[in-house]
């Protein structure tokens, strides 16, 4: 594996934003990896496909969407983060993702030293592909309802409520909303059904260096 001479390991804490219960990861890596790299190693950790990403360090936005050579560029060690600084990335172009990271520390790095490693965690990682913290929010409810969320009668009666309060509106307009409420109460449901059951408070440290090792021996992990 190619590294670069000097490098550090940095040691980071990740905290899921606006998903309860916490989800959270320290990991270790090299501070040589470029914010390509760096979004390919965390979502292995996760075991996340991802599609697409963003960083928002030292107030600039580095994202996969915009061009792409000034991504790659950008490596850790180019912002020359301090002790407690944060910086936030977000994955996936849809459910939006954000995490917050956090330097613990920082460490001399050595040839040989420089795999990737999670050191910690806490919390599931969500579906990846549920809808975001709203999605996966509203499949944890449903499942510990452990009935459907919304039922015909209750739509129809939420229907018959803005009815009353908002006579003028035509017809056509409560059956759009009707359609979409079916929609999406379907929706989880079968989110559901394709991720569940779910179980939020899983961590396996075991489970997420081993994916991470599998990065390493597929030749795709490359300074």
């Amino acid at each position: 594996m190619k590294t670069q001479t000097p490098f550090k390991r940095l040691i980071l804490r990740a905290v899921l934003r606006k998903v309860s219960p916490m989800v959270i990861r320290v990991l270790a890596l090299p501070d040589y990896l470029d914010l390509s790299r760096f979004d390919e190693v965390f979502r292995r950790l996760l075991g996340w496909d991802g599609l697409g990403f963003s960083f928002h360090i030292h107030g600039q936005e580095f994202s996969s969407f915009l061009r792409r050579t000034r991504t790659q560029r950008k490596g850790l060690a180019d912002f020359q983060l301090r002790p407690r600084e944060t910086f936030l990335y977000t994955c996936g172009g849809i459910d939006l993702w954000e995490w917050e990271f956090r330097l613990l520390d920082s460490e001399a790095g050595s040839n040989g030293d420089d795999a990737p490693l999670c050191l910690a965690g806490r919390g599931a990682s969500p579906p990846e592909h549920c809808g975001g913290p709203t999605g996966y929010r509203l499949m944890l409810k449903r499942q510990k309802e452990g009935e459907p969320m919304g039922t015909p009668a209750q739509v129809e009666a939420v229907i018959a409520m803005l009815t009353a309060a908002h006579p003028d509106q035509a017809a056509s307009n409560w059956d759009l909303l009707r359609e979409v409420m079916d929609d999406g109460l379907r929706s989880i449901d079968q989110r559901l059904e394709e991720y569940g059951p779910l179980e939020p408070n899983r961590f396996s440290l075991k489970e997420a260096n081993q994916r991470l090792a599998k990065l390493m021996e597929r030749g795709r992990y490359r300074a």
